[in-house]
C-alpha cells in the first residue's frame, strides 16, 4: 500500500544507503528533479528528512554546494522565496482591548446595561444610573482581565521567540 510519496522516499533512502556516508566513493543520486520541488515539499518530513539525508543529497535538492551560494544566487532566492523567518502580527493594544467587548457574553452585558437604563426611567423620575454604571463597570473590568492575560501571553511567547530564534553562519561566493 505504498503511495507516491513513499515510493519517492524509498528511493531517496536506497540512494541515501548506496551513496553511503559523506567519505564514499559512489555518487548519491537524487530519484527526483530539485528544479520541480517546492519549498513545501522540502519542509515535509514524509518526502525528505533533510536532516538524515547524506550530505550530498541535501546540497543536490537545495541546489548549493558547500562552498555556499553567490551573492546573486542568494539575492534571487531572498526575492522569490522570502526571508526566512516568521511572519510577526502586531496589534494595536487599543483595538485588541476592545477586542474583549466584542463577544457574545459583552453583547448581553450591553444590552443588559442599556435595558437597565431604558427601564428605570419612568414615572417622571430620573433615571436610576446604579445598575447600568454597575454594569457597564463589570464589562469594563472583564476586558481589561483579559487583555492583560492576552497581553501577558503574548509578551511570553515574544520572549520565547526571541530567545529560540536560530541562527547560523552561511557562506557566499566561496
Amino acid at each position: 500500500m505504498g503511495s507516491e510519496s513513499d515510493n519517492e522516499k524509498a528511493r531517496l533512502g536506497s540512494a541515501s544507503a548506496e551513496g553511503g556516508h559523506a567519505g564514499s566513493d559512489e555518487m548519491a543520486t537524487l530519484a527526483v528533479d530539485p528544479k520541480t520541488l517546492t519549498v513545501t515539499d522540502l519542509y515535509d518530513k514524509e518526502k525528505f528528512d533533510l536532516e538524515t539525508m547524506d550530505n550530498r543529497l541535501v546540497f543536490q535538492l537545495l541546489q548549493c554546494g558547500p562552498e555556499g551560494l553567490t551573492q546573486a544566487e542568494a539575492t534571487a532566492r531572498l526575492a522569490k522565496f522570502g526571508p526566512n523567518k516568521l511572519p510577526e502580527k502586531k496589534v494595536n493594544p487599543i483595538l485588541m482591548f476592545l477586542s474583549f467587548m466584542w463577544n457574545p457574553l459583552s453583547w448581553v452585558m450591553e444590552a443588559a446595561a442599556i435595558v437597565a437604563i431604558a427601564l428605570s426611567n419612568g414615572q417622571g423620575m430620573p433615571p436610576d444610573w446604579q445598575d447600568f454604571v454597575g454594569i457597564v463597570l463589570l464589562l469594563i473590568g472583564n476586558s481589561c482581565i483579559g487583555f492583560y492575560e492576552e497581553r501577558g501571553a503574548s509578551k511570553a511567547v515574544d520572549a520565547l521567540m526571541a530567545a529560540l530564534a536560530p541562527q547560523c553562519k552561511v557562506k557566499r561566493d566561496g
